[in-house]
């Protein structure tokens, strides 16, 4: 379990790494924030004003529990607006140091955020949310002008529902990106999770991008359970513990970060994740290893 041909690449987020040996590293843990929608943070969502004190306690609160877990804190940062690009940039810059996801869903507004990125000086901390079979050329060229080295490649594909297509998607993705002359061809594929019917595929290709590419791997798993029709007419209130489980079997896949989804779930998330590594870090001792000192096998007992 979890040997690989390849060697498996890590990368550098500001003080963070991410990839690696799945029994040794620790995973990144991506909360969402800022989502359309999100309840209680805004106060003006096209403006990008919002309630920092309650915005503050949930990164922070992100940040304890990372600390007690031994997990990576990250943030995926969503900019569905220009005018609110400048204002959540500044706002997580000043109080936070994790890995920042960028994600602006539409091309119009990867621009200025980008433009901003490069203002603040932050390349070093940032993973671009993300490039897609359906990215043109003219995002690849935007991205080949910033210092940004982290990427996430995300590997849609809904056609033939196979995992061969899947790591043709992950093949193609890797070969574009690569000519593209980015800064640094740190790739991290999410092998994309659209409903549970996809999870397995997802997993499946995480195994596999790992043992072809050594690449990082992850994915949105709790899509699986956003999608689930009747989730909750039929079995009740068990959404939050539906998307820990979806979560946490990717970890049997070697997923090196999780997008996770709404930040204010991170309390049931970390210690579940925190768990599931503990586990697999008893593998090392196979090789006649240790997992290293701050390890969650270490912090959660």
């Amino acid at each position: 379990m979890f040997n690989y041909p390849v060697e498996q690449k890590t990368y550098k987020v500001g003080k963070y790494t991410i990839g690696g040996d799945p029994r040794s590293s620790p995973t990144a843990m991506v909360g969402t924030i800022f989502y359309y929608g999100q309840k209680d943070i805004f106060i003006d969502e096209k403006k990008g004003i919002i309630n920092k004190g309650f915005a503050e306690k949930l990164i922070k609160d992100q940040e304890e529990i990372a600390d007690k877990t031994g997990l990576v804190p990250c943030l995926d940062v969503i900019l569905s607006f220009e005018d609110a690009v400048k204002p959540l940039l500044d706002f997580v810059v000043d109080i936070t140091d994790v890995p920042i996801f960028l994600d602006p869903p539409t091309y119009n507004l990867k621009e200025p955020a980008l433009k901003y990125v490069d203002e603040l000086g932050i390349q070093s901390r940032i993973i671009y949310n993300s490039l897609t079979p359906d990215s043109h050329d003219e995002e690849f060229a935007l991205l080949s002008e910033t210092k940004i080295e982290n990427f996430v490649l995300l590997a849609m594909e809904s056609t033939y529902w196979t995992t061969q297509s899947r790591m043709n998607v992950i093949e193609d993705l890797v070969t574009k990106a690569e000519a593209a002359h980015l800064s640094a061809s740190n790739f991290l594929i999410d092998t994309c999770v659209l409903d549970f019917t996809s999870l397995g595929l997802a997993m499946n290709a995480m195994q596999e991008t790992k043992k072809k590419f050594g690449l990082p791997v992850g994915s949105g798993a709790h899509n699986a359970v956003d999608t689930w029709r009747n989730l909750k007419e039929k079995f009740g209130r068990i959404k939050k513990i539906a998307t820990a489980v979806a979560s946490t079997i990717t970890l049997g896949a070697g997923a090196d970060f999780l997008l996770y989804g709404p930040i204010q779930h991170a309390d049931i998330i970390y210690p579940s994740v925190a768990f599931v590594k503990a586990a697999h870090s008893q593998l090392l001792f196979d090789e006649g290893k240790m997992p290293p000192s701050e390890h969650p096998v270490f912090k959660i007992g």
